[in-house]
């Protein structure tokens, strides 16, 4: 079978004596990986979804997704129990941090079903403590999923080795599907998620967008032509950070209909510039798609440095001419500021914008204190006082 760009999609025969387990007690459709490596907590934070690897996530099958799976995770537990009550070792050398039973596969996705049909995935569990320990998988009622125990499931497992739950999951409509299995072990409980996933929209986005070296300023578009390649309409998103701008930002395509999108890059700066285009779906997946593009001083230039001006007598006027030389192949735009940089240029206009500000404040309060001494005097005049004695007599 061929090679992926993310690894060997592998067949539906073997077994998987990769991880120790025993074949007559099961028979496996796949090929388990061999050492799955372990993620620590926040290992896996930073990982972008590109659309390649995406679009090679969602061609695979529930077999070929757990043949293709390399990496495991520390499970989140949800209740720490007492030793005493299930066990003589009260102490374990497993760190309380990690369970005593590390799950392979840490997530369990089933996809590319149809309804009515049967799908298995083994829940293998392996004991990482240094005396044998017991476990057992539970999970709530649910039509579509069930759990089979292996036949000595009351019995302890033996340190290092492992032991293999099956999950059953039936469908009766093509949709996404979540569920969570409960692993008890002597010492904690912890979850191992389920997701079924249906029906997902694909759009095929290159993984990079690189842009031409251009000028400071100037506007480069790329248009590119897009494709649902998926089963399902795609509902999305797009979004990214300036220099960079998308459209359109929102839509809806059918399968197999074409959209076009644009993307500009207008840099306001010499040099690289780096961003992220995030496609969001509106099934909740991310992916991003790089874009890259350069600038640099575009090559305009007047043919003098400095101009003096000769003497003239009051009330006349003396003109010298500057010429603006455009030696690039775009058009360039320019106006006459006293500002060396944009930078330079929006600080005055900053501080000018303050001081105005200030101003209008004191302005304000002088006028409130004027008002309120104005009233004051009135409220205390002699006229004030005459006529609130009489209204009183």
């Amino acid at each position: 079978m061929p090679l992926g760009p993310f690894g060997e999609v592998v067949g539906t025969t073997g077994t998987l004596d990769a991880l120790g387990i025993d074949t007559t007690a099961y028979k496996s459709k796949v090929i388990a990986p061999r050492n799955p490596k372990l993620l620590k907590l926040g290992e896996d934070e930073g990982f972008k979804m590109t659309p390649s690897k995406y679009m090679f996530d969602m061609e695979m099958s529930t077999e070929q997704k757990l043949a293709n799976t390399h990496t495991m995770k520390i499970p989140r537990k949800i209740e720490l129990l007492d030793m005493a009550d299930t066990s003589l070792q009260k102490f374990s050398q497993v760190n309380v941090d990690e369970p005593m039973f590390q799950p392979f596969p840490s997530d369990i996705f089933f996809q590319k079903f149809e309804p009515y049909e049967t799908y298995e995935v083994p829940l293998v569990l392996r004991n990482n403590d240094k005396v044998p320990r017991l476990v057992k998988v539970t999970q709530a009622d649910s039509p579509y999923f069930k759990i089979i125990s292996p036949h000595d499931v009351g019995n302890k497992v033996g340190p290092g080795l492992p032991t293999t739950f099956r999950l059953q999951f039936t469908p009766d409509e093509v949709k996404d599907y979540t569920h969570e299995l409960v692993c008890i072990t002597e010492r904690e409980k912890f979850i191992v998620p389920v997701r079924a996933i249906g029906a997902r929209a694909v759009l095929d986005f290159p993984d990079e967008i690189n842009f031409p070296i251009g000028p400071v300023k100037y506007t480069n578009t790329k248009t590119l032509l897009i494709r649902n390649i998926g089963n399902k309409e795609a509902k999305f998103t797009l979004s990214c950070e300036k220099p960079f701008k998308v459209s359109p930002e929102i839509g809806t395509q059918a399968v197999g209909e074409s959209l076009q999108v644009s993307v500009e890059f207008t840099p306001d700066a010499v040099g690289d510039h780096c961003r992220d285009l995030l496609l969001h779906y509106d099934t909740g997946e991310d992916v991003y798609i790089r874009l890259y593009g350069a600038a640099q001083d575009a090559n305009v230039r007047l043919d003098k440095n400095s101009i003096r001006i000769e003497n003239t007598f009051i009330s006349m006027a003396n003109q010298r001419t500057v010429t603006i030389s455009n030696r690039t192949n775009v058009l360039a735009h320019f106006r006459w500021t006293q500002y060396a940089t944009r930078e330079e240029e929006d600080q005055q206009k900053l501080k000018v914008r303050s001081s105005l500000e200030e101003r209008k404040g004191r302005t304000q309060t002088a006028f409130w204190k004027s008002a309120f001494r104005t009233r004051h005097s009135e409220t205390n005049s002699p006229s004030s006082r005459a006529h609130s004695r009489t209204g009183n007599s």
